[in-house]
């Protein structure tokens, strides 16, 4: 944009010496609106480029609640990408005595499966089966909220299951941490308020397909 500004004041300069120009006020008026335009343009036509810098980001890329970039990676360099065994310790979960316990222990073995899912299907490079480097992904569940599926009924974002996962991107040979990142995602909408175990799922999948996106920017 400091071309166009440059431009722009080069304009006023020489209708200013040579009397050219229509009236000041109108023309400033003009060209201040030919550079908004500009501006807006460029910035919806520029690509988007997440800062693979390191640092401390929250809302990272408008995707990821917070990422910490300890180093930079390549990702092309690895074809595998495994998924450890999620922790679970000091998970919060519903009383055994209620009626939604056994359900949100059935989901939360289907959770690791649909992340990978999510994350695998978005991966811009595709894990390999054998060979090459591998890149880990170890992850702990920080939130598993059920919600209530009795006010998702009723709608209007009541009731939403809540998933949270606190994690780490390393490389697998060296266990050298490349990023750390902590995403939450909620879903509050399903067929006659939705029912744990399908929210559940979809809710991992999503998160996922962020990490996914954030593998990608590499």
């Amino acid at each position: 944009m400091a071309v166009r500004t440059l431009h722009f004041q080069t304009c006023f300069s020489r209708c200013a010496e040579d009397n050219l120009c229509v009236p000041s006020k109108h023309l400033r008026l003009l060209c201040c609106t030919i550079a908004a335009l500009a501006a807006h343009h460029a910035a919806i036509a520029a690509p988007d480029h997440p800062s693979t810098a390191p640092g401390a980001y929250r809302d990272w890329n408008d995707e990821i609640d917070q990422v910490t970039i300890v180093e930079p990676f390549q990702a092309a360099n690895y074809n595998q990408v495994a998924v450890e065994t999620f922790d679970t310790t000091g998970l919060n979960l519903p009383n055994p005595n209620d009626d939604i316990y056994n359900e949100v222990q059935s989901a939360l073995r289907s959770i690791k499966p649909a992340f990978m899912d999510g994350l695998q299907n978005n991966l811009r490079r595709k894990p390999g089966m054998v060979g090459g480097n591998t890149l880990v992904v170890r992850a702990r569940l920080i939130k598993v909220d059920p919600g209530s599926q009795a006010a998702r009924y009723f709608g209007f974002g009541a009731g939403a299951v809540k998933i949270a996962i606190a994690g780490e991107i390393l490389d697998g040979a060296s266990q050298r941490v490349f990023l750390v990142f902590q995403q939450e995602r909620r879903t509050g909408f399903g067929v006659l308020g939705g029912g744990y175990r399908p929210l559940l799922t979809k809710t991992a999948r999503q998160i996922g397909e962020d990490i996914a996106l954030l593998i990608n920017a590499f």
